[in-house]
């Protein structure tokens, strides 16, 4: 988890320098448009220019008050948060409000590009917004359990889950669907609606988790599943014995041209991750060179 914490810190600062050029910009805008004679008489001369930079001035700023909020709270977060108690949905949750409020501004900009006012202009669309309401409501209500799932620990990225007879791995959720890759590689759309109104098992709850181990090899060194799973197996033998390792798949990541990913899922116990991880990697180590 503290290497997850980095990366949003990362990502993060990134963030911050897009945020000062956008600052940047619109300083320069402004003074233009409020205070320098020149560039207003001559935004005057050209029909519909004044509305289209109000426009974008419009946008600019609102767009720099969203970021500043989101960064501020994506940092206090990161902050307070121990690395053990890190959860992304949260973050992934205020970028996707962020975009939510920018879209808004966005269309809010364009109607006032057109020397329209958005307030009075979408006053006036309520009859057509409430049509758009009833037949995309089903929409809707996927994007307010997207948003629920977001801010909840219910569900975490990097989870695996059982959801009716589909198992997988938590890759992304968006507004309408939580993306889940399943063991055999496929990925499925779970629409947020049946997240949270089926029964869902989630393993991170439980005293197992399945871990998995990828490793690719050149094509032509020739191994096959059940030539990997016969030479490992018995290096396992103890463990699988005492049910510290509940479980053993080994399987097809994906077929290139000059390689082939495998993938190994092991279920175990949380608390002996690191100590599994570092066994199978010696294993895999020992395993490639033997085929060397």
């Amino acid at each position: 988890m503290p290497q997850v914490k980095s990366v949003f810190r990362i990502a993060e600062n990134k963030k911050l320098r897009i945020f000062i050029l956008k600052v940047l910009v619109y300083s320069v805008l402004l003074y233009l448009s409020k205070v320098s004679k020149p560039f207003g008489e001559w935004v005057k001369e050209v029909e519909g220019l004044t509305n289209i930079i109000n426009a974008f001035l419009f946008l600019l700023g609102a767009n720099i008050l969203i970021s500043l909020a989101r960064m501020l709270t994506a940092r206090i977060y990161l902050r307070k948060q121990k690395d053990e108690n890190l959860h992304p949905n949260f973050l992934l949750g205020i970028a996707w409000i962020s975009n939510i409020l920018n879209s808004i501004v966005f269309i809010s900009a364009l109607i006032m590009a057109f020397g329209l006012r958005p307030f009075e202009f979408l006053t006036g669309l309520t009859i057509v917004a409430a049509a758009i309401a009833i037949v995309s409501k089903e929409y809707i209500t996927n994007t307010i359990n997207g948003l629920i799932i977001m801010f909840t620990d219910q569900f975490s990225l990097g989870d695996t889950i059982k959801i009716n007879d589909q198992k997988g791995i938590i890759k992304d959720i968006t507004l309408l669907n939580t993306v889940l890759k399943r063991d055999d590689g496929l990925t499925m759309m779970i629409p947020n609606n049946l997240m949270l109104s089926t029964h869902v098992i989630n393993y991170r709850f439980t005293d197992r988790k399945d871990v998995e181990f990828l490793f690719e090899v050149p094509i032509e060194t020739q191994l096959s599943l059940k030539e990997i799973k016969e030479r490992i197996e018995p290096k396992l033998k103890k463990r699988l014995e005492s049910k510290e390792i509940s479980k053993f798949v080994v399987g097809l990541d994906g077929v290139f041209k000059e390689k082939i990913a495998f993938k190994l899922i092991v279920g175990i116990a949380p608390e002996r991750e690191p100590e599994i991880r570092e066994e199978f990697d010696e294993i895999l180590l020992e395993l490639l060179y033997e085929k060397k």
